[in-house]
């Protein structure tokens, strides 16, 4: 006889690269670097195994008004074996200028659907519980800070505050026998350290509480060549090593990609995690420069 009472696990997805990309874990984060900030991120999770985790978002952002106001906007498809989740939320960010470099306090608010595809299960025999494709829709909204300079940065924010019911079943009646997504809390911080006139390194962490989860955490250290260049190497206490860079094409345009091997015996069937990005930096007509603005953030 096999049952299971309850099991806890990892709901929303963190990418390698979010020392690129602060907007997809802090709506604080949006108008930080006082320019317009188009990224495409893709990431895909195990290589090799059927069903494995992979992520794709799209975020933009801004700020307004003297760089007083920040707007952002991401979207981001995320499948895993039957499920495909999506998502679609606007931030806001008010900036305050300090003696030690700009404080914003962010709101994000948006949605999420989810739809779970029982008909690609190869299921031995029919399930009354497991028919069709439903489909889950959840308003969520979210709140941040952010306090970031030229050399350094630290942020705090819980994106999503409502626990939504993510899936359920008519026929079930014991509350035990729901999926009830659960706040995270991320904190994270940076700072930058010049070797010479050619070389920075800047490390960074993140930090992801959930309740019911232990506490995971995330470390990374940046090689900084000629302001052109990022090299860096990434560690989580989950046991996943990685690299990952960024390269500037241009005054616009930059590329990133990140490579991560897991430690644990999933490695004897997967070949590990790739993400790629794709970030688009332009100046706006009301571009004012800040010498409080971050610049490698």
């Amino acid at each position: 006889m096999i049952f299971c009472l309850a099991s806890f696990a990892q709901q929303r997805s963190t990418t390698t690269t979010y020392p690129y990309n602060g907007l997809l874990i802090n709506p604080a984060y949006a108008g930080s670097l006082n320019l317009l900030s188009v990224i495409a991120v893709h990431r895909k999770q195990w290589i090799n195994v059927e069903g494995a985790p992979s992520l794709t978002a799209f975020s933009a952002h801004s700020s307004f008004a003297s760089n007083r106001v920040g707007i952002g906007l991401f979207a981001s498809k995320a499948s895993q074996s039957i499920t495909d989740d999506y998502s679609l939320y606007g931030s806001y960010a008010y900036k305050i200028n300090t003696p030690i470099g700009i404080l914003a306090m962010g709101l994000q608010g948006g949605f999420n659907q989810r739809t779970s595809d029982y008909e690609k299960l190869n299921l031995l025999s029919t399930d009354p519980l497991m028919q069709g494709a439903p489909t889950r829709f959840s308003p969520n909204f979210g709140t941040g800070i952010y306090l970031a300079n030229p050399v350094y940065y630290i942020g705090a924010s819980v994106p999503y505050l409502l626990e939504n019911i993510i899936l359920e079943n008519s026929e079930l009646t014991n509350s035990d026998d729901q999926s009830i997504e659960k706040r995270h809390y991320y904190l994270s911080g940076g700072f930058i350290y010049p070797i010479n006139d050619h070389l920075k390194i800047s490390p960074g962490f993140l930090l992801k509480g959930q309740e019911a989860i232990p506490l995971s955490w995330n470390a990374n250290i940046n090689l900084i060549i000629d302001e052109v260049a990022y090299l860096g190497i990434n560690y989580r206490n989950t046991g996943d090593f990685g690299i990952l860079g960024q390269v500037m094409l241009n005054e616009n345009l930059r590329v990133g990609y990140a490579y991560d091997v897991n430690t644990s015996q999933i490695n004897t069937v997967s070949s590990g995690s790739h993400e790629i990005f794709i970030n688009y930096r332009i100046k706006l007509k009301n571009y004012r420069k800040d010498p409080q603005c971050p610049v490698y953030f």
